[in-house]
């Protein structure tokens, strides 16, 4: 028994087994009280139950604790109590990187969580959604949600004489990369790239959510693995305007330097740095670990669509803009968007960029990457590119004006301050 980790999270639970060889297994899922039982063969009972003492913490939404048991000659059980009625996943990863084989269960509640109902709740929108006499005349794109502080100049007619439709809040998707079982790029002080991208999240949120006309969502809050296609999903069924995923990766050249925005390619990378780069993220499904059998068959079909045109045209103006602001606070790798095909940037309809803040391979960028003023520098340079982009560029899903009060651009950050 190599190690045995467990990533809650409000989505699902994670514990991992990682073994020197191919695990020999079965699965039992009983309910009242719901447990979920593995029995293991040939594996060190001591070493195991060792592994297991106290990694179940307290506030783990779904896993209440781990017991380990002699059951037979030659197996061993092991034993999930759950605190609520869940339908887990259960999987083996072949050896990747430093992994060795690694049995998978992922707990997901029986009613997974709605992540729009969850925003709606967050923000306070609920109670003000329309009845259902009122939907049935709204626009089909526009979201009933809380309106932008604006006086009725700002409401437009919906369909067949419908009651004015108020301007709505702009959604950012906030993509902390890597988390959990996957943890991005190793600098040589020690740092994970996957701590690094969400404490820079974090702050950008709170920066967003301070807005009165913008929201956050993050596609991950704590340290835990989130599938490349699972971010793309949640983006979409949160009606997202804006997808910002964010990196500080290692790159073959330790002297590497510099921050970059990158934007889908459809017809193949835009350098042999971005091709690489592509490469490098798109494993993150391989390392991290995804149970391919239960992939949205939908929504693979939807990111594999190449009537995607409009969608990267937009990316690449909302890239230039916060490539422009990031360029105020430190050298830039490239002075210009690249393109490449990462798969989380793949979603069909949501101007969408991934930002490499830094290079963690390089120690003096690895340096100012851990430290908070520079994350602030970085959550608020990020802001004003992208408050920038929708002065411009206004979300085409309502009505929002360029001279909106919700628009008036913050000074630059740190002008002239290029490191």
């Amino acid at each position: 028994m190599r190690a045995v980790r467990v990533w809650p999270a409000g989505e699902y639970t994670r514990v991992t087994l990682e073994m020197n060889a191919e695990p020999r297994h079965s699965v039992l899922l009983i309910r009242n009280p719901h447990r979920l039982v593995v029995d293991l063969e040939n594996l060190d009972y001591d070493s195991l139950a060792a592994e297991v003492d106290g990694k179940v913490r307290p506030d783990d939404p779904h896993v209440a604790q781990i017991r380990v048991g002699r059951y037979k000659p030659g197996t061993i059980r092991l034993v999930l109590d759950l605190k609520t009625e869940a339908k887990p996943q259960v999987f083996l990863l072949k050896p990747i990187g430093e992994y060795g084989y690694r049995l998978v269960l992922d707990i997901y509640p029986a009613v997974p969580r709605d992540p729009l109902l969850a925003l709606l709740q967050e923000h306070g929108a609920a109670q003000t959604a329309p009845d259902k006499a009122d939907e049935s005349n709204a626009p089909d794109d526009t979201p009933r949600i809380e309106p932008w502080p604006r006086e009725d100049k700002g409401k437009r007619q919906g369909r067949r004489g419908s009651k004015p439709i108020t301007h709505r809040l702009v959604t950012v998707v906030i993509d902390a990369g890597h988390g959990g079982e996957d943890p991005g790029a190793k600098g040589r002080r020690g740092s994970y790239e996957k701590n690094v991208t969400l404490s820079i999240a974090k702050r950008l949120r709170k920066l967003v959510d301070a807005e009165p006309n913008m929201r956050a969502v993050l596609t991950r809050d704590g340290d835990y693995f989130v599938p490349l296609h699972t971010r793309v999903e949640k983006a979409r069924r949160v009606r997202a305007d804006l997808f910002i995923s964010i990196h500080a990766d290692a790159y073959i050249l330790p002297h590497a330097k510099g921050a970059s925005v990158f934007a889908l390619s459809e017809r193949g990378a835009t350098s042999a740095a971005a091709s690489w780069l592509a490469k490098r993220e798109n494993e993150a499904d391989l390392i991290g670990g995804v149970n391919l059998d239960v992939k949205d068959r939908y929504l693979a079909q939807t990111l594999l669509d190449l009537s995607q045109t409009a969608t990267i045209s937009d990316s690449l103006k909302l890239g230039q803009v916060v490539l422009d602001e990031l360029g105020d606070i430190n050298s830039l790798h490239k002075e210009h968007v690249e393109q490449a095909g990462f798969a989380v940037l793949k979603s069909p309809d949501i101007p969408s960029i991934l930002i490499e803040t830094a290079f963690i391979s390089n120690p003096s960028e690895e340096k100012k990457l851990n430290s908070g003023a520079y994350q602030d520098k970085l959550a608020r340079a990020l802001l004003v590119g992208v408050k920038r982009y929708f002065a411009k560029y206004p979300p085409s899903r309502g009505t929002l004006a360029a001279d909106d009060p919700g628009m008036r651009l913050p000074a630059k950050v740190g002008a002239g301050a290029r490191n």
